[in-house]
C-alpha cells in the first residue's frame, strides 16, 4: 500500500451494525468466487502433525506466494477449524485483515460493480462464530492502542465506554472500538479487532519438511466494509500489528522471490516467502550469496516501514555509468522523516518524483530505437510506450532492444541492481501488424511528507529480496523465481 497510513477512531454507533453481524453469523455461502479463491487448496492433511509451541527460536516459516494481476497473494489459515483466505502481502502497512462477518462484505470502488440485474458473487468472509478459538480484542490491548494510533493509551477504552477506574486499572472488559484504517490513494477499511489462531508452515532450522504450526492469539482486523480493497492484506511492516512482528520474526528477517507476472492467476505455480534464519545469507559480507545489499534507512515519522537510498539510474546491459542522478532526497531520510525510497510490495509500480521521473523517461526514450505509441500512453496513463517488432507472441524481453534499467543503490559500494527487462516493460497489446506495444511501468509520484519514491512489486518480480533485520539492510538478487517454485 501507499505508505501514508492514518488511523481514526470511529464512533461505535457508526458501524455498530458490524458488531451485530458478528453475533449472528450463519454458515458460509457456498460457491463463492472472488479473486480466484475457489482455487485455494487447504494446506492441511490428516497425516500432518500440528505443532503447538510457545518458543519459535528454532523455527523458520516457509509459505507459498502466488502472483495476482496487481500484487502477490499469501494464504492465511485463521481459526479453529481453519478458514482459508488469500490476502495481499504488503510490506507497506502493518495491519493484517480479512473480510469478516455474516453480512455480505461490502467493497466500494473495487472494480466489480455490476450494472443491471446481475450481481457479483459474495466475497467469502471469516465467520468468528465458526471458530472455537476466536475472541474479540479488548480496548486496553496494545493492538487496540496501535490500530487507533492513540497518543493516550486510555483513549480506546474511553471510546468503548469504560469508567475511569476500570481503564486506568487495566481491568476494562469492553471490546476494542471499531476502527478505520486508511491507505494511500483513498483506500479504506472499517472493522474491529479480533484474536484467533493463525496456522503457517514451519520447519525446524530449515531442515525438516514444513509442517503446520499454530500461533494462538494472533491479532487481526475483522473487516466488514472497505473502499478499493477487495480482499484482505497481510501487513509485513515493523509495527506491533504486523504478521512477522506478532510471530516474533522481526528479530531475524524474511525474504520473498516474486514470480513473473506471466504466472498471474495461476495457483499451481508458487514461490516461497521465508521468515527466520533461513531467509538470511550465512555471510555478513556485502555481496553475501550474490546479493546486493543496501542499508535499511530509518524514518522518525514512519518507523514501521522499509526504506533504502537511491543514487541514480543507468541504462544498458553493462550500466556502469549513471545516466540520471537521483536528487539527494532519495539517497537518505532527513530529520523530519522525509525522503528515501520505500520498499512496498503493496504498491504495484515503482513511483518516482519529478523532475527525476521525467529525466528517466527522457533517457529511456532516447536509448530505445522504437517508435513511440502516444495513443497507448494516453490510454494507459504510462509515460512511455513503444511499438516493438514482434512476429508472434510471446514477444520475449531478451529479443527486443529496449534498454535494461539499473538502480544504483546508496551505501552499496556503487552497486547496481539490474532489473530484469520484463520487470520494467510490459506488453499491453496483442501482436498486431508484426508489432506489440510495450510500456515502461514506472509512474510519477506526487511528493509531500514521507518517502520520496516507492519501489513497487512489479519491479521486484524475478528479484529475490531479503529484509535482514539483524544487520539492518535490504538485499537484492535477480533470479528466475519460478526456479524456486
Amino acid at each position: 500500500m501507499h505508505p501514508f497510513i492514518h488511523i481514526y477512531i470511529i464512533l461505535l454507533c457508526i458501524i455498530s451494525s458490524f458488531f451485530n453481524s458478528q453475533a449472528t453469523d450463519t454458515k458460509p455461502t457456498q460457491g463463492s468466487l472472488v479473486l480466484g479463491l475457489s482455487h485455494v487448496r487447504s494446506l492441511y492433511a490428516p497425516s500432518m502433525t500440528l505443532l503447538n509451541s510457545t518458543s519459535y527460536d528454532f523455527l523458520d516459516i516457509i509459505e507459498p506466494v502466488t502472483a495476482y494481476t496487481d500484487g502477490y497473494l499469501l494464504s492465511l489459515n485463521l481459526g479453529t477449524p481453519p478458514q482459508v483466505f488469500q490476502v495481499y502481502l504488503d510490506t507497506g502497512s502493518d495491519l493484517t485483515w480479512v473480510p469478516c462477518g455474516a453480512s455480505s462484505y461490502q467493497c466500494m470502488e473495487c472494480g466489480n460493480e455490476h450494472h443491471g440485474s446481475s450481481k457479483p458473487p459474495p466475497t467469502p468472509t471469516f465467520l468468528p462464530s465458526q471458530s472455537s478459538s476466536n475472541t474479540m480484542d479488548l480496548c486496553g490491548s496494545r493492538f487496540c492502542v496501535d490500530v487507533h494510533s492513540s497518543d493516550n493509551r486510555f483513549d480506546p477504552c474511553a471510546a468503548a465506554g469504560c469508567a475511569i477506574p476500570a481503564f486506568t486499572s487495566g481491568l476494562c472488559p469492553r471490546p476494542c472500538p471499531p476502527f478505520s484504517y486508511t491507505y494511500g490513494g483513498g483506500a479504506l477499511v472499517l472493522g474491529s479487532l479480533a484474536r484467533d489462531s493463525v496456522t503457517l508452515h514451519g520447519s525446524a532450522h530449515g531442515i525438516d519438511p514444513p509442517s503446520p504450526v499454530e500461533f494462538p492469539g494472533f491479532g487481526f482486523g475483522c473487516v466488514g466494509s472497505s473502499v478499493r480493497e477487495p480482499i484482505g492484506i497481510a501487513g509485513f511492516g515493523k509495527g506491533t500489528l504486523s504478521l512477522p512482528s506478532q510471530l516474533g520474526f522481526l528479530g531475524k528477517g524474511f525474504s520473498h522471490c516474486f514470480l513473473g507476472f506471466r504466472f498471474a492467476r495461476n495457483p499451481n505455480v508458487t514461490s516461497p516467502l521465508v521468515m527466520g534464519d533461513l531467509a538470511l545469507p550465512s555471510s555478513s559480507a556485502t555481496d553475501a550469496g550474490g546479493f546486493l545489499f543496501t542499508p535499511m534507512l530509518k524514518s522518525v515519522t514512519y518507523p514501521n516501514f522499509y526504506y533504502i537510498g537511491l543514487e541514480g539510474v543507468s541504462l544498458g546491459a553493462d550500466g556502469a555509468t549513471m545516466v540520471v542522478v537521483a536528487p539527494p532526497s532519495l539517497s537518505g531520510v532527513d530529520s523530519h522523516g522525509d525522503g528515501g525510497v520505500l520498499v512496498d510490495t503493496g504498491t504495484t509500480y515503482t513511483q518516482l518524483p519529478d523532475p527525476f521521473y521525467a529525466a528517466v523517461l527522457a533517457a529511456v526514450a532516447s536509448a530505445a530505437p522504437y517508435e513511440r505509441s502516444r495513443d497507448m500512453e494516453a490510454r494507459t496513463g504510462f509515460g512511455l510506450c513503444f511499438r516493438v517488432p514482434c512476429a508472434r507472441a510471446p514477444c520475449a524481453a531478451e529479443d527486443d532492444a529496449l534498454p535494461q534499467i539499473g538502480l544504483h543503490l546508496a551505501g552499496g559500494g556503487g552497486g547496481r541492481l539490474a532489473l530484469p527487462k520484463m520487470s520494467s516493460y510490459y506488453p499491453v497489446t496483442a501482436v498486431r501488424d508484426d508489432a506489440v506495444v510495450k510500456c515502461l511501468l514506472f509512474q510519477r509520484m506526487d511528493v509531500g511528507s514521507g518517502p520520496g519514491a516507492v519501489l513497487g512489486s512489479f519491479q521486484m518480480q524475478n528479484v529475490e529480496v531479503v529484509y535482514d533485520l539483524v544487520a539492518g539492510r535490504v538485499g537484492f538478487r535477480p533470479r528466475d523465481c519460478a526456479l524456486r517454485a
